[in-house]
């Protein structure tokens, strides 16, 4: 008896002068010129990666860190990230200020198109070029950390049928913001959270930062343009060669020319599915975003249309628009202002 509450007594001595160890980092991102917060700046504590977001007065917590050298990166959609080291002791509390700054890429000026092979994606880029495709992805890392921290659902109406030739059918549907299973290269149909038994082709915003995705297609600047209203940098895409010879994707990402963030996604099916060639000879969507908070952009609203045969012209088959946000209970662990 006498053994085993001495053994006890060690195990928890133990603990307590491990967590008496750990280190606590409080600090505050900030814009470097003028000094005012960076809101939800994606803060990983590396190597391992791991992001969470600080809060909208740029305000983050890092608990329970190991003593000795603590590796940061900041990264934010519209800012240059930003690598910091420090060096804390056992059971230190540190308080640290972040000077971020706006990111202005000097694009080409000449659009050079290069062929898409099976290795392109992985090939090294020119930086400005890398730059760019970092804050694409960067759109859809930040939606997922957001409905990771903030749970939310979307509320969307339903528009589908072609006016004067076919029966217009509308419903309200409730859907989170990822979808419910990850992008398969090849395998378009999903289903959707909300939609019982029903399944979606649509190229989703978070599919955009899939490895999966990213290493099997192929991304060009393809220059400026408009889209609506906004400036635009656009960005084409499509499915190296041994995925073009099956049903995938292929299309436009345009994201603003000040601060990068993603206001369209227009997509293409490749090819047509052997059951849909003879009534369809080609289906697109064009989605919009918008910004829910501050640098994270979610689906706004989604046009589709089909191409029959014997007409090239695309014909608007369904409309979609979202109506609500509805933000859900945070799991306990989640604190927006803190990254453990």
């Amino acid at each position: 008896m006498r053994a085993t509450l001495f053994a006890t007594l060690c195990v928890s001595t133990a603990l307590s002068a491990a967590r008496a160890q750990n280190a606590t980092v409080v600090g505050r991102v900030v814009l470097r010129d003028g000094g005012e917060p960076v809101a939800n700046v994606a803060v990983s504590v590396l190597p391992n990666g791991a992001q969470r977001l600080a809060g909208e007065d740029g305000a983050f917590v890092l608990r329970d860190l190991p003593a000795g050298e603590v590796r940061l990166r900041f990264r934010r959609i519209g800012f240059a990230p930003k690598d910091t080291a420090l060096v804390v002791g056992g059971d230190d509390t540190v308080r640290i200020r972040i000077e971020m700054t706006r990111l202005a890429l000097e694009l080409p000026a000449v659009v050079v198109n290069g062929a898409c092979t099976d290795r392109t994606p992985f090939e090294d880029r020119p930086p400005v070029l890398a730059a760019l495709f970092d804050q694409v992805k960067q759109n859809a890392e930040r939606l997922r950390l957001l409905a990771r921290e903030r749970p939310f659902v979307i509320e969307m109406i339903n528009i589908r049928g072609i006016p004067g030739r076919t029966k217009i059918d509308t419903d309200t549907i409730v859907r989170g913001p990822l979808p419910a299973e990850p992008y398969k290269p090849g395998h378009i149909m999903r289903d959707y959270q909300g939609r019982k038994n029903a399944g979606a082709v649509q190229l989703e915003l978070a599919d955009i930062a899939d490895t999966a995705f990213n290493n099997n297609h192929c991304l060009r600047y393809a220059g400026q343009e408009r889209f609506g209203s906004d400036s635009v940098i656009r960005v084409d895409f499509e499915p190296v060669p041994w995925l073009a010879r099956q049903v995938d994707f292929d299309g436009s990402i345009f994201v603003r020319v000040d601060g990068y963030q993603l206001v369209g996604l227009v997509t293409r099916m490749n090819r047509m599915p052997k059951e849909w060639s003879n009534t369809i000879r080609g289906h697109g969507q064009r989605a919009r975003f918008e910004e829910l908070v501050s640098g994270v952009p979610v689906l706004a609203g989604v046009e589709v249309t089909n191409t029959f045969p014997g007409s090239a012209v695309p014909v608007l088959v369904a409309r979609s628009r979202v109506i609500g946000v509805r933000w859900l209970p945070s799991p306990p662990a989640a604190n927006r202002d803190t990254v453990r």
